[in-house]
């Protein structure tokens, strides 16, 4: 276990023993008063690390503090070299911070505070990622490779249809190749660890899609490889639409079982429902149905942006087992300010009645310290509960926060409605979770909805 040094040091007796009297008589007699054993309070565990270069690092300039019910320090402890920690949950302790503490050349690039609320139990709260804390020595290049492709013998086949392909380290089959198709030569990518570039071909009525995945075999003269009509061998297989608001936005995703016996499913390709509404069963082992709908309302000080979103399964046939979208509730921005004293950062909150399938709140900040250090900063809880005044000791001083003086700040619910019901459960779920394993029905339905507020006042229209 990492050892921990406490704010407070706590004195106990094992044994108190009164002697009455110094004979052997009968008479004399021994108390013993046990002490009340200290509560297993659980332990914690975790994962600090850096990235945003091409390779991150791991740092011991992070804090990790330990709260009361009240917000105040009781504890502090480092991760070790490799950025993990486990240790036990100090007496007293009801919430934990991890607290970027590096200094950084440039005063632009916000330290991140993550703090987790009612830790309780054995819990893991996973991996946090921090911004590298100076420039990146080696830059992070996405490695590309562009080919040109001749799709004139497919353009034969399907004269009619459009042909489009990724574009550059895109994940979205959206790229349309613009007519005439026979000339002249088009491009197509391959980035990180492809080795197949997805071609699709849509009738103008979208009834019919066709789907080529094609290793590039380019001439060693010109550089070119040619798309072939018999290239298109993958048929759509038709979607059945669920009943959404015609502003949704939809993405049908297509994966691949991973070739590693333990691994998860690798991404093939994310598709628009405006370019087609079909999967290719022949070729994904998987098929995602995302929707997402928003709406912006104007509120006094703030304009709010709120976004739903869901995943859902589709079977080999097109049945979408659809996840209903947690309804936007265009009431609750406006109660939040109205029933908030926007000079008070310390207050009590209840989303439960949004949504009962939601398990997991997560507030997002950003403010100055006191030492003039720029910080953003995620709270996460369960979907009920009080954020006290947090002090951070020697971290940094948190000045006074006012809501209607942020530019901005945001309030996000979420959940897989199949994991663990209990929070620091949930959490540990979250930490320990392949997501891309859809052989798991846990991870076959997500739901999430974002409350972005941006103050007005410092709006550029």
């Amino acid at each position: 276990m990492k050892k921990i040094n406490l704010k407070h040091a706590f004195i106990t007796s094992a044994i108190v023993m009164a002697l009455s009297g110094c004979s052997s008589s009968d008479d004399d007699t021994v108390r013993v008063v046990p002490v009340e054993p200290t509560p297993d309070l659980g332990s914690v565990s975790l994962k600090a690390v850096f990235g945003g270069c091409a390779t991150a690092d791991s740092h011991t300039d992070i804090e990790i503090i330990f709260h009361d019910k009240s917000g105040a320090v009781v504890a502090t402890a480092n991760p070790d070299e490799n950025g993990a920690y486990q240790g036990d949950i100090p007496e007293n302790a009801k919430h934990v911070s991890v607290v970027d503490t590096v200094v950084r050349e440039d005063s632009r690039t916000l330290r991140k505070v993550y703090t987790h609320m009612d830790i309780s139990g054995d819990v893991s709260l996973g991996t946090m990622v921090f911004d590298s804390p100076q420039e990146c020595s080696v830059a992070a290049v996405i490695p590309c490779q562009t080919y040109f492709v001749d799709v004139e013998d497919a353009a034969v086949t399907y004269p009619d249809y459009k042909m489009l392909t990724k574009d550059l380290d895109s994940t979205f089959l959206n790229y349309e190749y613009k007519a005439p198709l026979g000339e002249p030569l088009k491009k197509a990518h391959l980035c990180r660890s492809e080795k197949y570039i997805p071609f699709a071909v849509v009738s103008d009525d979208k009834e019919i899609v066709k789907l080529a995945r094609v290793e590039p075999n380019t001439d060693a003269n010109t550089g070119v490889f040619q798309l072939l009509a018999e290239d298109f061998s993958y048929d759509g297989v038709a979607v059945t639409v669920p009943e959404l608001d015609d502003g949704a936005n939809v993405v049908i995703t297509s994966y691949m079982k991973g070739k590693q016996e333990m691994g998860g499913y690798d991404l093939l390709f994310n598709m628009p429902a405006s370019t087609a509404h079909v999967i290719f069963p022949d070729l994904a082992d998987y098929s995602q149905y995302s929707a997402q709908v928003g709406d912006d309302i104007d509120l006094d000080a703030f304009q709010l942006i709120l976004t739903s979103y869901s995943e859902s399964t589709i079977s080999s046939k097109g049945e979408v087992s659809f996840t209903d979208l947690i309804e936007l509730d265009n009431d609750l921005g406006q109660a939040f300010l109205s029933g908030h004293d926007s000079s008070n950062f310390s207050f009590s909150y209840d989303f439960s009645a949004l949504d009962d399938r939601l398990k997991l709140v997560d507030w997002q900040f950003s403010f100055s310290s006191s030492e003039g250090e720029s910080y953003q900063w995620h709270i996460t809880g369960g979907t009920a509960g009080n954020i006290p005044e947090f002090q951070f000791g020697n971290a940094f001083t948190l000045e006074s926060i006012e809501f209607n003086a942020l530019p901005s700040f945001q309030i996000s619910l979420s959940a897989y409605p199949k994991g663990p019901a209990a929070l620091n459960d949930y959490r540990t779920f979250l930490a320990t979770q392949d997501k891309d394993d859809f052989s798991k029905a846990e991870n076959q339905s997500y739901i999430q909805v974002d409350y972005k507020f941006i103050n007005k006042s410092g709006r550029i229209d």
